[in-house]
């Protein structure tokens, strides 16, 4: 499969996410504290090289992808190189590329898992809970009633019949998207470059 289908089905997926991801904030009101990065200060943060194809792939497009390599080889941090925190705070802060951020970035806070008695569980952050724990409660309701959460599994099994080696493997997150910028560099090589190539603005 060539890079470009790949992008183009991961963002398949990605879209599918957001449809499910929106009407479980329609009917529910779940919602992010305004501003808070607190998610993303964590420095374990693992994620697939796959999910950063898209951001790889539009570095690539504009022309960018050579230089932010470069930077990202140099940044010795753990925490993800596309978070912009705010200055001097521990908490709050954004995605620079919030448009291509990864599955792992999109699932958190709005999805749900299975434990080991397969019974689906609704898993969000602390400070979430601590806010918003009737809103949670009753997605909870929900579920065992039958209406569905977005399923982390089930994202990141459609992510894996894209490609099962770059789809699989969890990886330090900034480890993920060196990753995904080397199988598009690797691929480009020797390549010509795809329509649109260069006629992108960043």
């Amino acid at each position: 499969m060539s890079i470009v289908r790949k992008v183009k089905s991961v963002e398949k997926i990605f879209a599918a996410l957001d449809q499910e991801m929106n009407s479980l904030r329609d009917r529910s009101g779940l919602h992010c504290i305004s501003g808070c990065g607190k998610c993303c200060f964590k420095a374990d943060i693992e994620a697939t090289p796959l999910e950063f194809l898209p951001y790889a792939f539009h570095l690539f497009l504009t022309k960018r992808i050579d230089e932010f390599y470069q930077n990202l080889l140099l940044n010795e941090s753990s925490i993800c190189t596309l978070f912009n925190p705010v200055k001097d705070s521990l908490d709050k802060g954004g995605c620079s590329q919030y448009a291509y951020r990864g599955l792992i970035c999109r699932l958190f806070g709005y999805s749900a898992t299975r434990d080991k008695n397969g019974k689906a569980r609704f898993i969000t952050c602390k400070l979430m809970k601590a806010g918003q724990a009737e809103t949670i409660a009753k997605i909870e309701e929900d579920m065992e009633a039958g209406i569905p959460s977005p399923m982390m599994s089930d994202y990141y099994f459609r992510l894996r019949s894209i490609d099962t080696e770059l789809g699989t493997k969890m990886m330090p997150i900034n480890k993920a998207i060196r990753q995904a910028i080397e199988v598009v560099m690797s691929y480009y090589a020797y390549r010509r470059p795809p329509a649109g190539y260069g006629k992108l603005s960043a």
